[in-house]
Formats: structure tokens, sequence, C-alpha cells
């Protein structure tokens, strides 16, 4: 990789509770972002390049709606990453973070046409790749879960190294 934080963003999202749409590079183009009522979900990932190597980025939630809108987050953890074999068959995540989270919920109101911006926690690749997991390429994507609703979208795919 190269570059001092490699931006990387997916091109798809899939908003688990039915609809599918994108993930927003800061200059890419495309399909609508993530929804869920009036609001907009857009995410970037940064991978860092020094040793150890981290995973971190930001999710932007606009609220194109004409009246505030308030997202619970039930347990704490606004933000997390799923790490995804791309090699394997395995459809089920190989990774999930953070492993920790607030032990409160999280409640983030949203005034029309505004925007919040919460931080995908670093992560890093050696506590990712732990487990028996090998360096190479995995399929990264960011999900929220507001509301008991999941939102996840892509992030891209990272080649992931442990040293």
């Amino acid at each position: 990789m190269s570059g001092d934080g490699l931006r990387i963003a997916g091109l798809a999202a899939c908003l688990v509770v039915g609809s599918c749409s994108r993930a927003t590079a800061p200059v890419d183009e495309g399909p609508p972002p993530a929804r869920l009522r009036a609001l907009d979900f857009t995410a970037s990932l940064g991978v860092g390049e020094s040793a150890p190597q981290e995973l971190n980025g930001e999710v932007r939630i606009t609220n194109r709606g004409p009246s505030s809108e308030t997202l619970v987050f039930e347990d704490g953890c606004p933000v997390r990453l799923r790490v995804y074999d791309v090699e394997g068959s395995r459809v089920a995540p190989v990774w999930e973070g953070p492993k920790t989270c607030s032990v409160s919920q999280l409640e983030l109101a949203i005034p029309p046409g505004g925007t919040e911006v919460l931080a995908i926690p670093p992560s890093a690749t050696p506590d990712i790749l732990q487990g028996g997991l090998s360096d190479g390429p995995y399929r990264v994507t960011v999900w929220l879960a507001p509301d008991h609703r999941v939102i996840e979208i892509e992030a891209g795919i990272v080649e992931l190294s442990a040293s």
C-alpha cells in the first residue's frame, strides 16, 4: 500500500433493513448513500502505513429532512468494523470490533440539514489477525446499529499485515 493514510471507501453499501446503496469515497461519485429515515450514512476508512498497521476513519450521518432526527445506540458502541475473509467461502465475519464499548447508551440528535461525524475506532492489524488469521486481503465493512436496525457499509478490500 502506498500513501500516508490510504483512503479506502467501498462503492456499495447495504442497508440491512431492506435497501442497498453505497459508501462514499471523498472523490468518488455514484449512487446515493445508505439511508435510514431522512438520514444519509457515508463512511471512509483510512489504513495507516506505519507498523503496526491501523484501520481508522469516520462515518458521516447527514439529516436531509425538515425535522430533527435522533439515533439511539443502546450498547454504547456506535461504530464497529467487520472483517471478512475474501479468499474463503465464509459469509460470517472473521473479526469484529471493538471488543469493548462504553457501558452507557449514546443518543445522537441531528438537526435538519445537519451532519454528525462518528469516529471509526482505531483497530490495529495485529489485534485483527490474532487467533490464527494470516496476512492477506480482507473485505472490511463499517456497521452501525441505531434504533435496533443494522446499517453495514462496504469500506473496501484491505491488505492486512501483522508486522
